[in-house]
């Protein structure tokens, strides 16, 4: 399992890794029109803003994954379907959590 995602890549295991993290901090971040402090800053505007710039990066990710999959080997074809579902789980999760942290200002 661990060659599996090694096979992946450096940068994008960090980027799931950042995912899953924002995907952990969400819940607590409560979007704010005009942060304070620093924390506020952090957990009302960076990290609610940056969470849909990684989910857009996996995708484009995932993009050019595919148009590369056309030369691939069966092994490649193995990791590059691992990297697919990562992207779409982690992805899927990271966008859900964005809209759930975003709920009480969309809806409320």
């Amino acid at each position: 399992m661990l060659e599996r995602f090694k096979a992946m890549g450096v940068l994008r295991n960090l980027m799931h890794l950042l995912a899953i993290i924002f995907i952990l901090i969400l819940p607590f971040a409560e979007p704010q029109w005009h942060p304070e402090g620093g924390w506020e800053l952090l957990m009302g505007a960076m990290i609610p803003a940056t969470a849909p710039i990684i989910f857009i990066v996996m995708m484009f990710d995932l993009l050019m994954l595919k148009v590369m999959r056309s030369g691939a080997d069966e092994t490649r074809l193995e990791i590059e379907g691992l990297i697919t579902r990562t992207h779409l789980v982690t992805g899927g999760l990271l966008l859900l959590m964005w809209a759930l942290s975003f709920s009480g200002i969309l809806f409320g």
